[in-house]
């Protein structure tokens, strides 16, 4: 019994409505027309045409929790009619457009569920009025139709609002993992791009120097413990979430690693202090990820034999460039990942990125512009810091 019970329940209604018990809880209104008519009308072609009626009625409201919602109004049309030749028979009929009330809620918008249940309401006037039908068929019929069609549609509105925001949770929360997914990424890239850079010809170096100078070649493999060591303390940092970056120990470190391989390099600060970065915690971190993957790209690709950093402030923005000696490349051979990270970077913070390399320029210049933060704008004082 109860397997055919399921196999019913499967053909009345699909499987996806939130709460499945409903559309038959509110079939216990139905036996407001049939019961009267079968206590009151003995004839049985009046028994016949009220069975006919409660059975379309049934077919197409279980129809109705199939029916997209564009679609929807046409049953409710449906219900309407049904329930307006019923209504030749007994004034009980006015049950039928109260379901068709109800049915309201379903609509596309909250707008037109009320339009469409204030339509009921001058439809079933019409009807009254061209049957001449008595006062028990359009005030009870008009109260409920209203009450429960607007109280319905209310509801629905709610559970709707409600889903949505699960919705909308749950969007939020699938976008916030693909956001620190790419900042990974991006960071593992930076970090990883550049250290093993470094590593590579710290080895080449260190390789060199074994026959040569075994003291020295001791020298590089102990920094290249180091460097390895603070790598992988790094991607700890990077993975669990709190990994620190700042300018000021980004060009430090740009600085040893340029001196390693026998680069020069010397950074300066224009008409801002070296303090003056700090106070913007956003543009210090970014700038300091950008400067290492400029570094990396200059290491990896460059051939360089000087490279200078410039910190500016220009038009309440914070400006970094970096211009190395080196061969250059032409700008359609821009389009590695380093340069899209750096861009990805800084159009977050609405900042820009501009390259010139190539053609009749010598070497590469890599300008980053960010906006500054309106509260550090009394901290900068005019003056020139150079670090050779």
């Amino acid at each position: 019994m109860i397997k055919v019970l399921r196999k019913l329940d499967n053909c009345l209604l699909p499987r996806n409505l939130s709460e499945p018990l409903t559309p038959y809880l509110l079939l216990i209104y139905l036996p407001f027309f049939f019961v009267p008519v079968a206590f009151t009308y003995q004839n049985p072609v009046e028994l016949l045409w009220a069975a006919l009626a409660t059975l379309a009625f049934l077919a197409v409201y279980f129809h109705c929790y199939w029916a997209p919602n564009n679609q929807l109004i046409h049953h409710i049309i449906a219900i309407l009619v049904i329930g307006s030749l019923a209504a030749l028979l007994t004034p009980t009929a006015n049950t039928f457009f109260i379901y068709a009330g109800a049915m309201c809620s379903r609509l596309k918008s909250v707008k037109f569920a009320v339009a469409t249940v204030f339509g009921i309401l001058l439809w079933m006037c019409a009807v009254s009025f061209v049957f001449k039908l008595g006062i028990y068929f359009y005030v009870p019929g008009l109260a409920f139709t209203v009450i429960v069609g607007l109280m319905n549609t209310y509801q629905y509105a709610l559970q709707q609002n409600k889903q949505a925001l699960v919705l909308s949770r749950k969007e939020t929360q699938r976008l916030a993992k693909v956001a620190e997914r790419e900042r990974i990424a991006r960071d593992l890239h930076d970090l990883i791009g550049h250290t093993f850079s470094v590593i590579t010809l710290k080895a080449d170096l260190a390789g060199r120097l074994l026959d040569k100078d075994l003291a020295k070649a001791r020298v590089e493999i102990k920094q290249l413990e180091d460097i390895a060591r603070d790598a992988l303390s790094q991607v700890r940092e990077v993975v669990s979430g709190y990994r620190t970056s700042d300018l000021l120990s980004e060009l430090a470190n740009a600085k040893n690693v340029f001196a390693g391989v026998d680069i020069d390099f010397d950074y300066q600060f224009d008409n801002l202090d070296e303090q003056f970065i700090e106070l913007d915690p956003v543009a210090n971190k970014e700038l300091a990820i950008v400067l290492r993957e400029l570094v990396t790209n200059i290491l990896r690709h460059a051939k360089a034999s000087k490279v200078t950093a410039r910190i500016k402030k220009q038009n309440e923005q914070i400006v970094l460039s970096v211009y190395d000696d080196g061969q250059g490349y032409e700008q359609g051979a821009r389009s590695g990942f380093g340069i899209q990270g750096i861009e990805e970077r800084v159009g977050q913070l609405n900042g820009t990125l501009q390259v010139k390399s190539g053609g009749d320029f010598n070497g590469t210049l890599s300008e980053v512009t960010l906006p500054m933060q309106k509260h550090s704008k009394a901290h900068t004082p005019e003056r020139e810091v150079t670090h050779d």
